[in-house]
């Protein structure tokens, strides 16, 4: 099966980024990357779904327990708008850009890496607990698609 069905996700934060992609069934998440919340950041993530030959991107939106908007749900919905454009004029292909709710995913990162006995020198860099967030963002879309 072609590279059609990937999906990329991502864990949007005000400085991290956690990036995470399907395999090309669209079945398991992998987290691949933690890139820097800067300007240049919709270009990188363009690239990916350029090289990686993605047709949806899944953006966690971070919805308080009562299921409304904080300023982090706020901003990841803005960053969504600004994807939507620049895969709408950057890139030929049609590229879906969803919001998902990703409420505790970075808890659960939390856990899973304790859980896996990972190293605390290891779960204590961020960029870590982002990618693996941005996984479970991704893996949890992929669930309930099935």
């Amino acid at each position: 099966m072609p590279d059609e069905k990937r999906v990329l996700g991502i864990d949007f934060g005000s400085k991290r980024v956690g990036i995470a992609v399907s395999d090309p069934m669209g079945i398991i998440a992998q987290g691949i990357d933690t890139l820097p919340n800067d300007r240049d950041l919709p270009d990188k993530i363009l690239e990916l779904v350029k090289r990686m030959s993605v047709t949806k991107i899944v953006i966690g939106k971070p919805l308080k327990l009562s299921g409304g908007e904080g300023n982090s749900a706020i901003l990841a919905s803005k960053f969504a708008d600004v994807l939507k454009k620049k895969m709408s004029k950057g890139y030929e292909k049609k590229v879906e850009v969803v919001e998902w709710d990703e409420r505790f995913t970075t808890t659960i990162a939390q856990r899973t890496q304790i859980e896996l006995g990972i190293k605390k020198s290891e779960r204590q860099k961020k960029g870590n607990l982002d990618r693996m967030a941005s996984q479970i963002i991704l893996q949890s879309y992929l669930d309930s698609h099935r």
